[in-house]
């Protein structure tokens, strides 16, 4: 388990190999088996292989980055965008695309919060941590098979045409994209803060 935790990477560039719908079902089955609140299972994924919707899908990523772009006023903080998001939208080289939605989370709890008007921070992002250990088994299990991925949100910028594109209405919600495929070549291997820099004993 360590070697694949250590040894998985995000991964940018794809060959052009086919993914058999085989190894979908063992990463999909792998984010089946991840917790979640009162085991909702609140995820849904959507696998899209088409050539056709993966290009509309970066066609309103585009779209909406020009759109943003415009509305910035300073040409240097233009071109730092554009060269921050020029990363958003390379999943459309990836054989297969994993789009990851999450559904809402209603816990008995989450009811009666609701019922009496009860807000509580700590429940807030309840509904995003089942479908958020959902694609780590994904992406872990796709490195296990020998396969790259990246977990992707800078897409999220066009949440809405996205959400169209892929027929995900509401109140499920658009929460990352996974681009899967063999990788094109060694990824590099990022610096980890050491356990003493993110953890303290009590």
């Amino acid at each position: 388990m360590i070697e694949i935790i250590e040894s998985r990477r995000s991964v940018r560039k794809f060959l052009p190999d086919t993914v058999p719908k085989s190894d979908i079902d063992k990463m999909l089955y792998a984010a089946s088996w991840a917790p979640s609140g009162t085991n909702q299972q609140n995820w849904f994924f959507i696998v899209v292989t088409s050539d056709c919707v993966k290009t509309a899908m970066k066609e309103a990523v585009v779209e909406k980055l020009k759109e943003v772009s415009e509305k910035i006023g300073l040409n240097d903080a233009k071109m730092v965008f554009e060269a921050y998001t020029s990363n958003f939208v390379f999943f459309d080289k990836a054989p297969v695309v994993i789009a990851v939605a999450k559904r809402p989370y209603v816990s008995m709890a989450t009811k009666l919060f609701k019922r009496y008007k009860i807000e509580l921070k700590s429940w807030s992002t309840a509904d995003v941590q089942g479908p958020s250990a959902a694609v780590q088994n994904i992406i872990l299990m796709a490195h296990a098979l020998g396969y790259g991925s990246c977990w992707m949100t800078g897409p999220l910028i066009a949440g809405e045409k996205l959400e169209d594109v892929l027929g995900i209405s509401a109140p499920d919600e658009l929460m990352a994209l996974l681009p899967i495929g063999k990788p094109a070549g060694p990824a590099a291997t990022p610096q980890r803060k050491s356990i003493e820099d993110v953890s303290r004993y009590l």
